[in-house]
């Protein structure tokens, strides 16, 4: 019965003007059908056992209790996510792959907007213009979706969702104080002025001593004694007008800073301040023709890194429609034109690096019955780089015209999913993802003494592929088991340089470090996970991931800092147990993650290798509701850890204690 019902809802609301990924009822669909629901992979409604890939989707409630300060930790406690914490402000996100620093490999998107930074192919995590509060949920996909989701999506995609004030009044206001000088500071808000506008906001303030460093990592030290505290600021504006049943628009501003210390893509150590603007709208038309939408976002960052000062911009465009046939087929098509530059850096005199994307994207998803369907999604993108100045020869051992490079790539999602008598759903799964270059792999240049840093623009891109069999169902007494067997391999792997130089003289004016194309890696592995109650008032949940992973790379370090086998833990385990009675909740979580191999650099150009011994960590919090509106919490964050254990080649994680103060309307 639900099924009908599902797919009842998932045809009307995808011919309604209200139906745009991002501003469904996601509440009140997960109430009726008893379990999380997206829009994310197809545009329809979908519960997360349906979708077409392995996909973890985080409730407000999961947030609200987890002992965690950002979303990095929040993710930390889940299956197939690898997290390293390398300072407080710096949290590294891995699905299914390593979390190492600056990873250009994941897809982020908040509200449909990526907030993948093009110049150097990373997410800065702490400049997520989001308060926890406000999330209605996050959804983590797993495997390649560029297909499905779109650039860069190769190891997979964190979508974050906010709350829509269009289905519900709600503020919330919080205030953290603890350990370290520790104080977060949310509000956030949003209001129905009449049927036909929505408003909402957020606000955000975090400031914290960062953790200490190993004595041996000079850089660090130095850079950790002049810039001892980590700090985050951000606000949103955003909401959405129905200008008739038919036709509707979402809008949203947002501006975040951040000082953060953090390790670079080779290791290195930075102290480095974040200001980011983003805008953002999307008008949605309900047609004869379909459910067409026109969104258009524009992201602005100026960083000033260690090294240097980097301005950057992008601008999105893209025209979609999904179409509703029937009870059993969604199509949808959609065009989309990305065009982004970034200022030479720091040598403002060899002009600016720009790209332009023209993409081409269609997806199919059939309802063969009850218990099968399929859904194919494919990507067509088309690059053009350029360079407007002309590069000092003195410096770079490419002209300008070198720079004038193009590139077509080819990208698919395919997936099966069974529903067989026994029960539980089978998801049969394959995939190509693209990992287009960035700019600092194309045209970056650093002067570092008598050599040079330099992407390099015959850099090509790196292409992965992945096969997945994953099995779900629900066991006695409510049980859920979700598991899943996974394979990739990642072809022409991208690196930054490696520690000696790849060019000389006369082959470059100047030794240089080159980034370029180093190889292979494959990777193999198995996700597990668990979940249900015991009575009424305790929850619990546990997962498992193994990961094997083989590289076929250039030696490290002289060529690259990549390693995938050292970085990449083999085990992790995570664990939760939760009880609630009347105006108490407590929970406890413990995280295990075994012995990793990484990179260590103290100073440019002295690399070695660090051993990070297994560990586990144990947090939790305790809740006690003062009223219906407001909650008292103490939380204890990685309590074993002490003044500090080393997970990460520089940065000790800290045990760390807060009390919040919450109120909710």
């Amino acid at each position: 019965m639900k099924n009908t019902l599902l797919y009842s809802a998932a045809a009307l609301i995808a011919t309604s003007a209200a139906a745009n990924a991002q501003s469904i009822d996601y509440q009140v669909m997960s109430e009726m059908f008893g379990e999380p629901v997206t829009t994310g992979a197809t545009g329809a409604p979908q519960r997360s056992t349906d979708v077409p890939a392995t996909m973890i989707i985080i409730t407000q409630d999961d947030i609200a209790n987890a002992p965690e300060y950002d979303i990095p930790g929040i993710l930390r406690h889940y299956s197939g996510v690898d997290v390293a914490r390398f300072s407080m402000g710096q949290g590294e996100v891995g699905i299914r792959s390593a979390a190492a620093p600056y990873t250009p490999r994941l897809l982020v998107l908040v509200n449909g907007r990526e907030v993948y930074l093009d110049s150097y192919g990373y997410t800065a995590w702490s400049t997520l213009p989001v308060s926890l509060d406000e999330i209605q949920q996050i959804e983590v996909v797993k495997g390649p979706q560029s297909a499905l989701y779109g650039f860069n999506a190769v190891a997979g995609v964190v979508n974050i969702i906010t709350r829509n004030p269009a289905f519900g009044d709600y503020a919330n206001a919080t205030a953290e104080v603890g350990t370290n000088g520790y104080q977060q500071y949310r509000l956030s808000g949003g209001r129905a002025l009449n049927d036909q506008i929505a408003l909402r906001f957020s606000y955000g303030r975090t400031d914290g001593r960062d953790f200490d460093v190993e004595p041996d990592a000079t850089e660090a030290v130095g850079l950790r004694a002049a810039n001892p505290d980590f700090s985050r600021e951000h606000f949103a504006l955003g909401g959405s007008v129905q200008f008739t049943d038919k036709v509707g628009l979402t809008f949203e501003y947002t501006q975040s800073e951040a000082e953060v210390l953090e390790l670079t893509s080779v290791y290195s150590s930075a102290a480095n301040a974040y200001d980011l603007t983003s805008y953002q709208g999307e008008l949605g038309a309900d047609t004869d023709f379909g459910y067409i939408t026109l969104s258009a976002y524009r992201n602005e960052s100026q960083i000033a890194y260690s090294f240097g000062d980097l301005d950057g911009e992008l601008t999105s465009f893209k025209l979609q429609d999904l179409i509703k046939v029937g009870t059993n087929d969604t199509l949808r098509f959609a065009v989309e034109f990305r065009t982004a530059k970034t200022a030479s850096f720091p040598d403002t005199t060899a002009g600016d690096l720009n790209y332009e994307t023209l993409a081409f994207s269609g997806m199919w998803n059939h309802k063969f019955s009850n218990r099968l369907e399929t859904t194919l999604a494919v990507r067509y993108d088309m690059v053009d780089w350029s360079r407007d100045g002309s590069p000092n020869p003195a410096l770079y051992p490419y002209t300008q015209s070198d720079y004038d490079v193009s590139f077509e790539e080819f990208s698919y999602n395919a997936a099966l999913v069974y529903k067989p008598e026994a029960g539980g759903t089978v998801r049969l799964s394959a995939a190509r993802g693209i990992q287009a270059p960035t700019m600092f792999d194309m045209g970056f240049l650093l002067p570092v003494g008598t050599a040079v840093l330099i992407g390099d623009p015959g850099i090509q891109p790196s292409i992965v592929d992945n096969i997945e069999l994953a099995y779900d169902r629900s066991l006695a007494n409510g049980v859920q088991l979700r598991t899943a067997l996974f394979w990739q391999n990642t072809d022409d792997v991208k690196s930054s340089l490696g520690g000696a130089p790849g060019l000389f003289p006369p082959n470059a004016p100047l030794p240089a470090y080159v980034f370029g194309n180093r190889g292979e890696s494959r990777l193999w592995g198995f996700e597990g996970s668990l979940a249900g109650m015991i009575g009424e008032n305790v929850d619990w949940d546990l997962n498992y991931t193994y990961k094997s992973v083989e590289d076929d790379l250039a030696p490290f370090p002289t060529s690259t800092l990549l390693d995938f086998e050292g970085i990449t833990p083999e085990h992790t385990v995570n664990a939760h147990l939760g009880w609630t009675s009347g105006r108490i909740s407590l929970d406890g979580y413990a995280n295990y993650v075994s012995d990793t191999t990484m990179p260590f650099q103290p100073v440019f150009g002295a690399v070695a290798s660090r051993e990070i011994d297994g560990h586990i960590s144990f947090s939790g919090r305790a809740s006690y509701a003062l009223s219906d509106n407001l909650d008292l919490s103490l939380t204890a964050q990685n309590v074993n850890f002490g003044d500090g254990e080393l997970t990460t080649p520089v940065y000790e994680t800290e045990a760390r204690y807060w009390v919040s103060l919450r109120a909710n309307f």
